[in-house]
């Protein structure tokens, strides 16, 4: 009887172990495929999954998952292949429309100028006015999708150089000088006159530089606070535009540099901010934003310097 006991317990611990065995090799299989899908998720390139294992619900479950990959990799493909085609007829669209659009406007300059000497009804003259007004915003969208498309492209040719920032900053404070008295801002500058150097394209950082001060005198406006300041970190030159309007919420700094995306459609196409994220990234920097409602908001821009 003892030796019977002693039989069936040593195949029970054999079965055991044995179990055990194949339990500790399940678990090694699919630790390995959740590191191969943290591995395909970081990546950028097609991947899939291969298990060394004679486990067939193992295997099973790698071929379902290198399914799965299979139709997103195609559906990544087809998307990437959408997009280049919109890009590409949202290029051309722009391009056309630039032309007529821009002789548009130069006849109603001519008829605003001619306007402005002429005895007219209120009527006559409001519209003029408007005329003028609204073509010029037509003239500045139909520029941001141009140029929109082409970053989104890859085809924005920069001229990368060795640039002092400390001069191109006064120099666009100085465009806005005028329209910031006129609005009675308080003017904050904070540029040492030694200059600063960054390696970028000149007309890039204007373009970043009167988007984020545009925009701050557009939606700060309340505030009438405008800060300025450049300095250098770490190998890197920042450029800082703050003012003291409603602010950012969290949601909408989420997605303030989407393209298209604006917390108040009233007032924009949404195209600014995602354009000067573009150019910056282009360069090698970024910007960033942080925000308190109701008190301050500030835009950073940093370049490789």
């Amino acid at each position: 009887m003892e030796v019977v006991f002693a039989v069936i317990s040593i195949v029970l611990l054999v079965l055991y172990f044995r179990e055990h065995s194949r339990n500790k090799k399940m678990e090694s299989d699919y630790k390995y495929i959740n590191a191969r899908l943290l591995d395909i998720t970081n990546d950028d390139e097609s991947n899939y999954i291969l298990v060394p294992s004679d486990r067939k619900v193992v295997k099973e479950t790698a071929e379902e998952i290198n399914n799965l990959l299979e139709k997103f990799y195609g559906r990544q493909i087809e998307y990437n292949r959408s997009q280049k085609t919109i890009l590409q007829i949202v290029t051309n669209i722009s391009h056309d429309l630039r032309t007529p659009i821009t002789v548009l406007r130069g006849y109603i300059e001519m008829l605003y100028l001619q306007s402005q000497k002429e005895e007219l009804s209120p009527v006559m003259r409001t519209t003029i006015e408007k005329m003028q007004s609204n073509s010029g915003e037509l003239v500045h969208s139909v520029n941001n999708l141009f140029d929109m498309a082409k970053i989104q492209s890859g085809d924005m040719a920069l001229n990368i150089q060795k640039v002092n920032l400390t001069q191109v900053c006064h120099e666009i404070i100085l465009e806005f000088y005028d329209l910031l008295e006129r609005e009675n801002f308080q003017v904050e500058v904070d540029i040492e006159d030694q200059p600063l150097y960054a390696n970028v394209d000149t007309e890039a950082v204007r373009r970043i530089l009167k988007n984020l001060i545009d925009n701050a005198i557009k939606y700060g406006c309340a505030g009438k606070f405008l800060g300025i300041s450049l300095y250098e970190r770490s190998g890197y030159s920042y450029i800082a535009v703050e003012d003291h309007g409603a602010g950012i919420t969290e949601q909408d700094k989420e997605h303030i540099f989407t393209r298209a995306y604006t917390a108040d459609r009233k007032k924009g196409n949404g195209l600014g901010l995602a354009i000067s994220q573009g150019l910056a990234s282009s360069m090698g920097g970024s910007i960033s934003v942080s925000s308190i409602p109701r008190e301050k908001t500030v835009f950073t821009v940093r370049l490789q310097s």
